[in-house]
């Protein structure tokens, strides 16, 4: 900044003008204290928009509360979830956590389970995100074996909607197949592209055919009886149209498109 200074000498007085660098921000102390030397009024603050924002402001709303974290030891395999996905859909947990059983912790903090935990890793999944399991491989289909298990599981843990669906077996309706046929007669032709949710089948076969055969023999005319001209009938004569019989190599494709319907899947879907 630039300051001023005045000052008299032997041929009077004179003004030098002083370079003393960038302004400096004041402290807020020293701001203050500006203020109060100049008897400008301190800003008022705005109690109004302070309690607005304040979290006790509207004694009416409650204050937010963390789920409580549950582990559960099933089985051998250690699982952590939350007291609210547990008690949710199943009356096993709902009454187990609510202190009216006999269920203590373990010394860790966790609850023993005597249960498959492979399989109640998949119960888990249902409770936590209520989407219906579908264990389906197109090279092996369902997989009824863990649909038994998690079935068993469902009953013993009393998850009322999660049985339903596997007692009805409505992953049934979840994943459904097409087929569609089409003939293939020039076997040279075939040069299919499919997504991955379609598989083609092709099952080759062999059919009699009647072929025409040209009179004079011209190769070009076999099986082609409008490519004789008249000389071809000067050479058939008064005899008949001549005909062998031939083996024809025919392709039929099978199109088997798989379909997943996942809205089925959903709480309040289709047959849930």
């Amino acid at each position: 900044m630039f300051e001023t200074d005045q000052s008299e000498d032997s041929h009077g007085s004179s003004e030098r003008i002083l370079f003393s660098g960038p302004p400096q921000s004041p402290e807020p102390s020293q701001s203050l204290d500006l203020l109060r030397l100049t008897n400008l009024p301190e800003p008022e603050k705005d109690s109004a928009h302070e309690e607005s924002f304040s979290p006790s402001a509207d004694p009416s709303m409650p204050a937010y509360q963390l789920d409580r974290q549950v582990t559960l030891q099933v089985g051998e395999r250690r699982l952590t979830t939350t007291e609210d996905t547990l008690t949710r859909s199943s009356h096993y947990f709902a009454r187990m956590l609510s202190g009216r059983w006999p269920c203590e912790a373990q010394e860790d903090g966790s609850y023993f389970v005597d249960a498959d935990g492979t399989v109640f890793e998949h119960v888990l999944r249902y409770l936590r995100h209520n989407v219906f399991p579908v264990h389906y491989d197109r090279e092996k289909g369902h997989d009824f074996g863990l649909y038994a298990a998690m079935l068993e599981q469902a009953r013993f843990f009393g998850v009322d909607s999660l049985e339903k669906w596997l007692r009805n077996k409505n992953y049934f309706e979840a994943v459904r197949t097409e087929y569609h046929t089409r003939p293939v007669d020039n076997v040279y032709s075939i040069n299919d592209v499919v997504r991955s949710d379609v598989e083609l089948e092709y099952h080759p076969s062999w059919t009699p055919k009647r072929v025409y055969v040209c009179p004079r023999r011209i190769t070009v005319h076999r099986d082609n009886p409008d490519a004789c001209g008249r000389a071809c009938k000067n050479a058939q004569g008064d005899a008949d149209d001549e005909y062998v019989k031939e083996q024809e190599l025919k392709i039929i494709v099978i199109e088997k498109r798989t379909i997943f319907i996942q809205e089925i899947c959903f709480e309040g879907g289709e047959n849930s």
